[in-house]
C-alpha cells in the first residue's frame, strides 16, 4: 500500500534538490558583475591610496568582507585628497616628460697649442697695457710678461737688424749670393705669437736695439702728424682704423757719389711707399703691410740707389732715419724698424712714439662730450629745468 506513494514522494524529493541548487546558482550569476564591479572599485581606491601614502587602509577596505572598522574608515574627503594628489603627480610626470631638452653648451673653438699660446700672450698684452696706463704695472706680471714675452722675441728681434744673420735662414742664399725664396713676409713663431709688446716693453724694446730717441724734435714731430690728423678730418675714435693713422719721418742722406739729401718733414699714411724684399711685414690676425710706420721707412729708399743683385741699398751710401708714430707700434712696424737697417747697413734708424689715447686728445676741434646722463638726460629731452 505505501510503496506507490513512498516512490512518488522519494521522485518529488529528489527533483526539488536540484530545483534549489538551481535557484541559488541563478542568484550567484546575477550577484557576480555586481561583485566583480565593487572588486574593480575598491582596487582603484587601493592604487589611489597606495601612490598617495595611505595604501594600507584603503587597501583593507578593498579586501575584507567584513564591515570597516572605525579605525579603518575612509572618508570622502581623504579620497579626493588622494586623488588631486594623484592627479597632480601624473600631471607633473606628464609636464617632465613634455619639456624641451636642456640645450647643449656651444662648441669650444678646437686650437693647436700655438694658438693656445698666441690667445694667452694676447690677453697679457691687453692687461700689461691697461695696468701700465694706470700706474699700476709692477710685481709679478710685469717679471712674467718680461720672462715669457719679451725675453724670447728680443733676439729674433735682434737678427733682423743684421743682413749676416737673417739672409740665410730667410731666403736661403747660396754660395754666389742668390735667393732661393721670396717670402712676402717675415716667417718667425715667435715674432708672430702676438700682434704688439705694448707701449712700456715696445719702449724697452727699442732701447735694447738701440732705436729709441726722445730728442727735441718730438715735440715738432706730434705738432705736424697732429696736423694731418685735422686736414685729413680723421675722427678720433677709441679704437682707430690702421688706414687712419699717420706716421711722421724725417732724414739725412749721404749718396756714394758725395750728394746729400735732406728730408726735413714728411708726415705718411697707410701704403705710401714701395715695397723691399727685405723689409716684410709680419702677419697677425691680418695684413700688416701697409702700416704707416712701415711706410715711411720704404719711402726713404726711394732717395738712394738699390744694388739689383742683393736688392739692398748699394754700398757706400750712408744715412739717418727718425720716425714718429702717433700709435703704438704692432709687431709687424716694430720688426720694419729692426729690418730697415739689414736692407741699408749703412743707415740708422731712431723712433719714438706716443700712445693713441694721448694722440687723439689733439685731434678734431670738437671739444669733450658735455650731454648729460641717466636722469638729467630725461629731464633734458622733456624740456625741464636740470638745476632748480
Amino acid at each position: 500500500l505505501f510503496g506507490p506513494e513512498l516512490a512518488r514522494s522519494a521522485a518529488s524529493a529528489t527533483m526539488a534538490v536540484p530545483a534549489a541548487a538551481m535557484q541559488r546558482r541563478q542568484q550567484r550569476s546575477s550577484m557576480a558583475p555586481l561583485r566583480l564591479r565593487l572588486a574593480g572599485l575598491g582596487g582603484i581606491l587601493a592604487l589611489v591610496a597606495l601612490g598617495c601614502g595611505v595604501g594600507a587602509r584603503a587597501l583593507a577596505v578593498a579586501t575584507s568582507r567584513r564591515p570597516a572598522g572605525p579605525m579603518l574608515s575612509v572618508s570622502r574627503s581623504e579620497l579626493k585628497q588622494a586623488a588631486g594628489r594623484l592627479h597632480k603627480c601624473t600631471m607633473q610626470a606628464l609636464i617632465k616628460e613634455k619639456r624641451p631638452p636642456i640645450p647643449r653648451p656651444p662648441r669650444e673653438k678646437r686650437m693647436t697649442e700655438a694658438q693656445k699660446t698666441a690667445d694667452a700672450i694676447t690677453h697679457a698684452v691687453v692687461a700689461v697695457e691697461l695696468l701700465h696706463w694706470h700706474g699700476k704695472l709692477a710685481g709679478n706680471l710685469e717679471a712674467a710678461f718680461r720672462k715669457c714675452v719679451y725675453t724670447p722675441l728680443l733676439p729674433r728681434l735682434r737678427r733682423l737688424t743684421d743682413r749676416d744673420a737673417s739672409a740665410k735662414e730667410d731666403f736661403r742664399l747660396d754660395e754666389s749670393g742668390n735667393k732661393q725664396q721670396r717670402p712676402s713676409r717675415v716667417h718667425d713663431q715667435i715674432v708672430e705669437r702676438q700682434f704688439t709688446l705694448g707701449h712700456c716693453f715696445s719702449n724697452v724694446a727699442l732701447g735694447a736695439l738701440n732705436r729709441l730717441d726722445q730728442a727735441l724734435w718730438n715735440s715738432f714731430a706730434k705738432m705736424r702728424s697732429r696736423q694731418a690728423f685735422i686736414t685729413s678730418e680723421t675722427k678720433p675714435l677709441d679704437d682707430p682704423e690702421a688706414k687712419t693713422l699717420a706716421a711722421w719721418s724725417t732724414g739725412l742722406i749721404t749718396k756714394k757719389n758725395g750728394d746729400l739729401i735732406e728730408i726735413a718733414d714728411r708726415p705718411s699714411g697707410n701704403g705710401d711707399g714701395w715695397s723691399n724684399i727685405w723689409i716684410l711685414p709680419v702677419f697677425v690676425d691680418h695684413d700688416r703691410s701697409s702700416h704707416s710706420e712701415r711706410q715711411a721707412l720704404l719711402m726713404m729708399l726711394q732717395h738712394v740707389n738699390v744694388d739689383r743683385k742683393t736688392e739692398g741699398v748699394e754700398d757706400g751710401s750712408k744715412g739717418q732715419a727718425r720716425v714718429y708714430a702717433t700709435h703704438t707700434p704692432c709687431i709687424s712696424c716694430l720688426s720694419s724698424m729692426c729690418q730697415f737697417t739689414r736692407c741699408w747697413p749703412g743707415a740708422t734708424v731712431k723712433v719714438t712714439f706716443d700712445t693713441w689715447k694721448e694722440t687723439k686728445r689733439w685731434i678734431g676741434f670738437d671739444g669733450p662730450d658735455m650731454q648729460p646722463m641717466g636722469m638729467d638726460a630725461d629731464m633734458l629731452d622733456e624740456g625741464l629745468p636740470i638745476f632748480d
